[in-house]
């Protein structure tokens, strides 16, 4: 009985966590691109900042672009790898070597290393497309998180 009574207080908690999230998209599409793009770019530093493991396996996907579509919040921003370093613009002049494509969260929570790639992918809830090296090295690098 205490198994399934926590097993519902974990499903409500998501649940809640959900509901907030969606309604957080509203306002969230209100505010400039170059807004999204700073803190977009504030949230990577730190995550790259907190594991320098991280920053190091960048370096095998130095100078690509990676073009990030939040389609629930209908934001969507470059991430550009140079030097170990990531910096994040709203707009870029080329064509992106890889284009993923999905909902906020599941973008978050890939960085954060709390979503499996692989079945972010294979459920369809994440599109990736363009370089597919470049795309399955950083897979890699977000499943080492």
């Amino acid at each position: 009985m205490t198994e399934t009574r926590s097993r519902r207080a974990a499903q409500f908690k998501e649940e809640l966590k959900g509901r907030l999230f969606r309604a957080l998209t509203v306002p969230v599409r209100l505010i400039p691109n170059w807004v999204d793009a700073v803190g977009a770019g504030v949230f990577i530093a730190t995550i790259v900042d907190s594991r320098p493991a991280f920053r190091e396996k960048l370096a095998a996907l130095d100078g690509k672009v990676f073009f990030f579509d939040a389609l629930d919040v209908k934001k969507s921003f470059y991430m550009h790898i140079k030097d170990g370093d990531i910096k994040v613009t709203p707009h870029y002049g080329g064509e992106p070597d890889v284009t993923m494509k999905g909902e906020t969260s599941v973008l978050f929570r890939l960085l954060l290393g709390k979503e499996d790639p692989d079945t972010v992918f294979f459920s369809r809830r994440l599109e990736i497309g363009g370089d597919t090296a470049a795309a399955i090295c950083f897979k890699n690098i977000l499943n080492s998180l």
